[in-house]
C-alpha cells in the first residue's frame, strides 16, 4: 500500500515538473516567432511609410499642375474677352475705312483697311483656336480637360494615401501587440510566472489574428 502511494506521488511530481518545462519550451518558441513577426511588421510599416511619402509628393505635384492649368485657363478666358473687344474695334475701323473710300485720301484708307483685315483675321483665328475641341493644344476645352485630369489624379492620390495610412496603422498596431506579447513572455520566462506568460500569449495572439485577417482578407483597422 505504501509502495502504491509512493509511485503515485512520484508520477504526480514528474508530471508537475514536466508541465512547466513544456510550457516554457512553448513560450520560448512563441517568443522567437513573435519576434520574427514583429520585425516583419515593422519593416512593412516602414516600406509603406516610404510609399506614403512618395504618394504625398505626387499628390502635391498633381495639385500644383491643376492650379497652373486652371490659371492658364482663366488667362485664356480673359484673353478671349480682350480679343473679342479688339475684333469689335477692328470692325469699327473697317466700317470707318469703307466710309472714307470715296474721299481724296483713298490710298491711306486702303492701307488702313488691309491692316485692319490682317488683324481681324489674326484675332479670329486665335478665337477659333480657343473654341476648338479638347484635342487642339491651347484651346479652352483642352485646358479644362487638363485641369480635370490633374484634379482626378489628385483625388485618386488622396484616396490611395488614405488606404496606405490604414495599412500602416494596422501594421503598427500589430507590431505593438507583438512587442507587448514578447515582453510579457520574456518576463514570464525569467520570473517563471505562467499567468504573465498567458497574458503574453493573449496579446501576441490578438496581433497575429489581426495580421492574418489583413493578409488574407485585406481588412484594416
Amino acid at each position: 500500500m505504501d509502495n502504491s502511494n509512493g509511485n503515485s506521488n512520484n508520477r504526480a511530481n514528474q508530471t508537475n515538473h514536466q508541465n512547466p518545462a513544456k510550457f516554457y519550451l512553448i513560450l520560448s518558441i512563441y517568443l522567437i516567432a513573435v519576434s520574427i513577426l514583429a520585425v516583419y511588421t515593422t519593416t512593412a510599416a516602414s516600406e509603406y511609410g516610404l510609399e506614403k511619402d512618395d504618394l504625398q509628393t505626387q499628390s502635391l505635384t498633381h495639385l500644383l499642375k491643376s492650379t497652373d492649368w486652371l490659371s492658364d485657363y482663366e488667362e485664356q478666358r480673359l484673353g478671349e474677352k480682350i480679343l473679342q473687344a479688339d475684333i469689335d474695334n477692328v470692325n469699327l475701323t473697317l466700317h470707318s475705312t469703307n466710309n472714307n473710300n470715296n474721299s481724296h485720301n483713298f490710298t491711306a484708307a486702303n492701307m488702313n483697311s488691309q491692316q485692319a483685315k490682317y488683324y481681324l483675321h489674326k484675332y479670329q483665328s486665335y478665337i477659333e483656336t480657343l473654341h476648338a475641341n479638347k484635342t487642339v493644344e491651347g484651346s479652352l476645352a483642352n485646358l479644362r480637360s487638363k485641369v480635370e485630369a490633374e484634379n482626378s489624379a489628385y483625388e485618386k492620390s488622396i484616396d490611395h494615401i488614405s488606404e496606405v495610412s490604414k495599412i500602416i496603422t494596422t501594421y503598427e498596431l500589430v507590431t505593438i501587440l507583438l512587442i507587448i506579447g514578447a515582453g510579457l513572455g520574456g518576463i514570464a520566462e525569467i520570473a517563471k510566472n505562467r499567468i504573465i506568460g498567458y497574458s503574453g500569449f493573449i496579446s501576441g495572439g490578438i496581433g497575429i489574428i489581426i495580421l492574418l485577417v489583413f493578409l488574407l482578407v485585406g481588412t484594416t483597422v
